[in-house]
């Protein structure tokens, strides 16, 4: 990586941090481009020479966070075993994710308060949807047994899982990712046995 581009990219990492660091403490709304140079100590100018405005950085901001969760599932996919039961595949999921919501956790949190830009939850349901919706359409024999469909079952599992994540988040992470799968685990099973016992 050459020089120019090097510094380049250290000051884009440093326009998105001193954001982040601003939306600790106010809303996304009332935060203006000169706020966010303020605090990076750069001029206007090289803040638009990265971003077209704040939108378009937290859009940059989101993306990516978007697809380093997916890349997680990614590599998941890549290291499946078609031994590997439904439940099996959906356990270690459940893993993965918990564990990269962990690190991405000081972010999430902003997103998911007040400060965060409205309508994030919406926007994170539908990359975790579409995400999961590709990591199912792999697994045949969950496709030829799956009695319902498709989307409906994606809104649920989604849902839940993400119900799961805000909660934990809002409760300072008082869990450890493994704890979390147990109980996303434990709370289909029950659910599970609840509809079986009615049947």
């Amino acid at each position: 990586m050459s020089i120019y581009k090097e510094k380049n990219r250290k000051t884009k990492e440093l326009i998105q941090t001193s954001f982040i660091k601003i939306l600790e403490s106010k809303t996304f709304e009332s935060i203006t481009v000169g706020d966010i140079a303020k605090q990076a100590q750069i001029n206007r100018g090289t803040f638009y020479l990265h971003f077209i405005d704040k939108f378009d950085l937290l859009d940059q901001i989101e993306q990516q966070l978007f697809a380093d969760l997916g890349n997680h599932i990614d590599e998941l996919q890549s290291n499946y075993s078609s031994t590997h039961t439904f439940e099996k595949e959906q356990e270690q999921l459940a893993a993965t994710l918990f564990s990269a919501i962990k690190i991405q956790s000081p972010l999430l949190k902003i997103f998911l308060s007040d400060h965060g830009r409205a309508g994030f939850h919406l926007r994170f349901r539908e990359a975790f949807s579409e995400k999961v919706r590709i990591n199912l359409e792999k697994n045949e024999s969950f496709k030829a047994t799956l009695e319902v469909p498709m989307e409906y079952f994606l809104s649920f599992i989604t849902s839940a899982f993400l119900g799961l994540i805000e909660q934990w988040v809002q409760n300072d992470l008082d869990k450890t990712p493994q704890e979390m799968t147990t109980i996303y685990i434990n709370i289909i099973s029950f659910i599970q046995k609840t509809n079986t016992k009615k049947l």
